[in-house]
């Protein structure tokens, strides 16, 4: 009797020598796949039960077959998410109807159709919702033990909170890129921003100047926008703008930075280009503007020719810009520090 107490002491111990260690492990990682891995591969090692199964429950309490591991700690898969009994106790548990569940695989309400001897389920709750269920079955024992579901129940509670966690570091990520895209993006027609701008063309710029490499900074202005507004309302006047931006990103190339800087006035950063391949770019978005019912002015700097920082480039292709407008809009203009043999405007 005493070497049998002595054996249930030292099986006890074991088993909470690995939730240990397998708890340790899971609240210093943020991976989901990971966190789950880890507690099926610790309810084999401590519980020795030769199949353990993940079940996910969403917030309608439909359940999905998610992972499953063995007796050998290998962890995969489910091959079939639905390969479970409707309207058994598993069902029961994602409810919330049960807290724990256990039977054998004579029960008519037993889970799986291939259910191995004894079983038992216990949900992972967070925030007392029932966000998944762990089910082991094929014990090393016919039953299963009061010892064994405490410990199943356990691994379920730790999981729970560490999946929580996850989960809400995930969310929490998710929200925090989203929200610094939005800072970057323009909010009428989805192109980055003039806060975005500054930061694409200081890399390009840092990228031009390291491997020697010209490029060309356009202004473009949406021509007549007033007049637009005047006739068909602001509405009428946003829809131009959107489709002013749609053909600036459909006639880009690939690296070729777009953005709104503010108002009607647009930014086309043309990479890795010469002032001959500039040209011909802008010949090439103005047809495309003109297929699409509008019209614009351009004004155009290169670098480094016509400067080596942003702040330069914006006021050479702004000058260039303005004698454009001021020569009936429509058009394109380089930058040229001699106005009186500066290209017309075309």
């Amino acid at each position: 009797m005493l070497e049998a107490e002595r054996d249930e002491y030292a099986q006890q111990n074991a088993e909470l020598f690995v939730l240990q260690q397998v708890f340790s492990t899971i609240n210093s990682s943020l991976d989901i796949n990971d966190i789950l891995s880890m507690v099926l591969r610790g309810v084999c090692e401590a519980l020795k039960f030769n199949r353990v199964i993940l079940f996910d429950v969403d917030d309608d309490h439909n359940v999905i077959r998610r992972l499953e591991g063995d007796g050998n700690g290998i962890v995969t898969h489910s091959e079939d998410p639905f390969a479970y009994r409707a309207g058994s106790t598993l069902n029961d548990v994602a409810r919330g109807v049960l807290q724990v569940a256990f039977g054998h695989h004579t029960d008519p309400d037993c889970p799986l159709a291939d259910t191995r001897g004894s079983y038992c389920i216990a949900p992972l709750v967070a925030r007392d919702v029932v966000r998944g269920m762990l089910y082991v079955d094929d014990p090393p024992d016919p039953e299963v033990t009061e010892n064994q579901v405490r410990v199943l129940l356990d691994f379920a509670a730790q999981a729970a909170i560490a999946v929580e966690n996850a989960r809400l570091y995930e969310e929490t990520r998710r929200l925090l890129e989203e929200t610094q895209r939005l800072a970057l993006t323009d909010s009428l027609t989805g192109i980055p921003n003039r806060r975005a701008l500054t930061e694409l063309l200081d890399r390009e710029l840092h990228s031009s100047e390291r491997y020697d490499s010209p490029f060309a900074f356009l202004i473009l202005d949406l021509d007549d926008l007033k007049k637009i507004n005047d006739s068909g309302g602001h509405s009428l006047g946003d829809l131009a703008l959107k489709r002013f931006a749609n053909v600036l990103k459909k006639t880009a190339r690939k690296g070729d930075i777009v953005a709104r800087y503010a108002g009607d006035e647009f930014v086309v950063v043309m990479t890795k280009t010469d002032r001959e391949a500039a040209e011909h770019g802008v010949e090439r978005i103005l047809g495309a503007l003109r297929r699409n019912g509008l019209q614009s002015s351009i004004g155009i700097a290169m670098f480094p020719h016509d400067g080596t920082d942003g702040q330069t480039l914006f006021f050479a292709a702004d000058e260039a810009l303005y004698h454009v407008k001021q020569g009936g809009k429509n058009g394109y203009r380089f930058f040229n520090r001699l106005p009186e043999v500066a290209q017309d405007a075309v």
